[in-house]
């Protein structure tokens, strides 16, 4: 399982390989590429196989866009695998190709960012190894900078989630009986594949049209509560541009209002965003009907809107 992967034409080979080295020092050393000798595709691996396996198990695909890219029919290939496994996708331009020259599948996804630039001041330089040689190459610092800035904004910080917790430096790593909470996200392993599948699966049905429900099954005690708490939400809450998750629910005897009930998962949330609601709001908006709570929500997701990259306003 590999948190990024490069895509690239076999003509921008030493592009691709630069890259590499500019994410590695940036901490985002879990990524996959062919090229590499560690990372990439092995001897005796079957290699179309090898690179569909790696785009299904990543979270992220940089796609890096030249005039061979373009006409390449295996990188637009790639491309509709990752907008159909619902990957992030983000578009790195490593000529100077103008934005109406690009196909509607790439100016239509998550990013765009231009890594050329004119003037040695304003260029990230280094040399690759290829076919023995060394190869110059450069990007643009402000494109790099841009890049760095969306996959963090993106909830694609290179550094795990701590453990133990800053505010709990005692916290047992082991449970007993008690599922692994949000605190738990850096004691919880094993489970990288499904929960980058489930992401996919959640990016897919957040573009589609209502009615939107995804459930995870699993037999008593396998493990799903600690899948979704220490797993699933720690990333849908450092991802705060595209998601806004409450707090868990649980039924057990008042759904509604009970302590781990709806009006307490909403007023937690609401408190979280700084919102100043009357304690009779949420009782009496839930009494009104299930008409009411669309607004609720609404209200909910505009108090943690966060500025996107061009100044605007992104929602959750």
């Amino acid at each position: 399982m590999s948190l990024l992967f490069l895509s690239h034409s076999s003509l921008n080979n030493a592009e691709a390989l630069g890259l590499r080295d500019w994410l590695v020092s940036e901490g985002w050393s879990d990524l996959f590429l062919d090229l590499d000798p560690e990372r990439g595709i092995v001897a005796g691996e079957k290699w179309e196989q090898a690179l569909y396996l790696a785009a299904g198990r990543c979270d992220t695909v940089l796609f890096l866009i030249s005039r061979h890219w373009l006409g390449s029919e295996w990188c637009r290939r790639e491309l509709h695998l990752a907008h159909r496994l619902n990957k992030r996708i983000v578009s790195l331009l490593i000529e100077p190709i103008p934005v109406s020259e690009l196909p509607l599948e790439l100016t239509e996804s998550w990013q765009v960012v231009s890594l050329t630039a004119v003037g040695e001041a304003s260029l990230w330089a280094t040399e690759v190894t290829l076919d023995g040689q060394n190869v110059p190459v450069a990007f643009a610092r402000e494109g790099l900078t841009r890049l760095r800035v969306g996959l963090h904004k993106a909830g694609l910080d290179p550094q795990s989630f701590a453990w133990p917790p800053a505010d709990d430096p005692e916290r047992p790593p082991y449970r007993g009986l008690k599922p692994l909470e949000a605190e738990d996200a850096g004691n919880f392993f094993g489970r990288e594949a499904p929960i980058i599948e489930l992401m996919g699966q959640l990016r897919g049905l957040s573009e589609g049209a209502p009615p939107r429900f995804l459930a995870i099954l699993g037999a008593s005690g396998a493990g799903k509560s600690s899948f979704l708490r220490a797993g699933v939400l720690p990333r849908l809450a450092r991802d705060d541009r595209h998601y806004l998750p409450l707090p868990v629910i649980r039924p057990e005897r008042a759904v509604l209002s009970g302590a781990n009930g709806l009006l307490a998962s909403l007023r937690a949330a609401a408190t979280r965003m700084g919102l100043a609601w009357p304690p009779s709001r949420l009782p009496q908006a839930l009494a009104e009907g299930a008409e009411v709570l669309p607004s609720l929500l609404a209200e909910l997701a505009a108090a943690a809107a966060v500025p996107d990259w061009d100044g605007g306003v992104g929602k959750p």
